[in-house]
This record gives C-alpha cells, sequence and structure tokens, in this order.
C-alpha cells in the first residue's frame, strides 16, 4: 500500500508552517525555555480533547516504549529551548544555516539504527538542499564571535532534532498520531516547566505581544508543523522527511515575498531554485516497500 496523498498535503502545510518559527520568536520578549513551554502547554491542551478517546492504545506500549517516549519528549524541549536560542543569539540566515545539517545526522542515524538505507537520489536531494539554503544564507551570514553562541545553540538543536525524531520513528508504529504528539508535547511541556522552575523564570507577566507569540508558536510551528512532520514518520523515512526541513528557508523566503515585498536578489534565486531542485529529487525517489509496509 502506498503512502496516502494526505501525508503530503499535511507534510506541505507543515513545512510551510514551520519555516516561519525564527519570524514569530522574534515578537516575543522571553527566555527561550519560557517560549517552549507556552508554546507545548498551549499545543497538549487543545489536541487533548481528540486524543483523550484513544488513550487506550497507550496501554500497548511496553516499559521501554514509555522510557523512549520521555526520552522524546526531553529531546524536543532540548531542540525547542536551542533552536529558540538561536535564533536570540545569532541571526536568522545563521541559525537555519547551522541547523541544516540535520538531514545529513538523520539520514546516517536512520540507516545505522533502522536499516534505512539511503539512495542516491536521496544523497543528491540533500547536497542540493544544502546548496540552497548556503546560497540563500551566505550574504547575511555573520562569522564573528558574537554569534558563535548561537551557532553552536543551532548544530545543537540539529542533534536533538535528529534524536527525537528517530525515537519518534519506532513509537509511530504503536500509536495513532494524536495520540502520539499529544503525550510527546506534553512530556516536553512538563520539562520545560521543571527548567523554568529550578531556574526560576517567570511563568506569567508578559506582554500582549510575547503572549501572541506563544500562541503562534503553538498553533504554526509546532499543532501544524512538528505534527504534520510526526505523521509523515509512520509511512515515511526519517532521512527524507528530514531533507524535505531544507524547503522551510524557501518558504520563509516566498512568504516574506508576498506578504512584505522583500526583495529577492540573484543569489537567493539561485538558492530558490536549488531547494526546488531538492523538492524534486524527494519527489521522483518514492519510499522503500519494507517501509511502506511497516
Amino acid at each position: 500500500m502506498g503512502t496516502p496523498r494526505w501525508v503530503y498535503i499535511f507534510l506541505a502545510i507543515g513545512l510551510m508552517a514551520a519555516s516561519q518559527s525564527g519570524n514569530i520568536i522574534r515578537l516575543g520578549d522571553a527566555h527561550p525555555v519560557a517560549i517552549a513551554m507556552w508554546r507545548l502547554l498551549i499545543a497538549t491542551c487543545l489536541f487533548l480533547p481528540f486524543a483523550a478517546r484513544r488513550f487506550e492504545t497507550l496501554q500497548t506500549l511496553s516499559r521501554l516504549d514509555i522510557l523512549l517516549l520521555g526520552l522524546a519528549g526531553a529531546a524536543l524541549a532540548g531542540h525547542f529551548f536551542t533552536w529558540i536560542a538561536a535564533v536570540q543569539l545569532t541571526t536568522v540566515a545563521n541559525a537555519a544555516t547551522f541547523f541544516s545539517v540535520n538531514p545529513v545526522l538523520t539520514a546516517t542515524a536512520s540507516y545505522l539504527i533502522f536499516k534505512e538505507r539511503p539512495s542516491m537520489r536521496l544523497f543528491l536531494s540533500i547536497g542540493l538542499g544544502l546548496a540552497g539554503v548556503a546560497a540563500l544564507g551566505w550574504g547575511d551570514l555573520r562569522f564573528d564571535t558574537g554569534n558563535v553562541k548561537g551557532d553552536l545553540m543551532a548544530v545543537l538543536c540539529s542533534f536533538l532534532f535528529t534524536t527525537y525524531f528517530l525515537l519518534g520513528r519506532r513509537l509511530r508504529q504503536k500509536l495513532p498520531n494524536i495520540v502520539y504528539v499529544t503525550a510527546l508535547y506534553g512530556v516536553a511541556a512538563v520539562v520545560s516547566f521543571a527548567v523554568m522552575l529550578v531556574w526560576r523564570l517567570p511563568i506569567v507577566g508578559y506582554t500582549p505581544r510575547t503572549w501572541l507569540c506563544f500562541s503562534l508558536m503553538a498553533f504554526m510551528p509546532t499543532m501544524l508543523g512538528h505534527t504534520s512532520f510526526n505523521a509523515a514518520l509512520k509511512y515515511i523515512p526519517a532521512g527524507r522527511i528530514s531533507a524535505a526541513t531544507l524547503t522551510e528557508p524557501l518558504f520563509a523566503g516566498l512568504v516574506a515575498f508576498f506578504a512584505w515585498g522583500e526583495h529577492v536578489s540573484a543569489q537567493g534565486v539561485a538558492g530558490y531554485v536549488l531547494i526546488s531542485a531538492s523538492v524534486l529529487a524527494l519527489a521522483f525517489d518514492p519510499p522503500s516497500k519494507k517501509m511502506e509496509a511497516s
């Protein structure tokens, strides 16, 4: 049985939503852990009524699976902490460029752990996508000591994304997506809240603009973005989905062009063409039969 068409449609919508994360973060004036906690808590609360009807499926999990769910939630929380911190500490171009190593990490780890052999087209897609991201960000990259901490956060963010993603690869075979993401976001929210208490960060008392940031982060990159990634995990190899995240700068640029009339340079056009080519390479590289049957 092939991958349902809705999976690709939902993933495309999710990628567009996730691509706006860096811009939304700029709206808020809060610690990265606070932004992560509120986006996760809001998303969990909104999904809970829909997931509660199927919570009995959690009883099918083994003790190992429950441990892995806890680790996935902790890794997701860490991914959000480091991504938000990276955007706050360095340029959006730097953060996106350094985070873009995640498809290489995910494809390699998927092969080592799940024996999902990367195809030549996947390698081609990743190569084209990385070249496109580099072309888009080259003019805005800032290699100076003031950005080092943020750049390192973006690299760490990439490792944590791969960790949470591969843990989800196993769990999504056993749980409906709505149950999995609700439990996942709930665990990550609890981890984030615990960190806030330890670091004595303010839980409330934010400006309306910052609450808007929390709400938009919950709805767009979380409920649409990461939820679509996890929905696709049951049908599409993790390396391919990770490679698809390289399209996020393309979607962000298109929104900025049509919504704000931002100028697109010749170098930017070249980047968009390369990323579009990477999408075509993925589109003509169907998932393996083994993955489709799982």
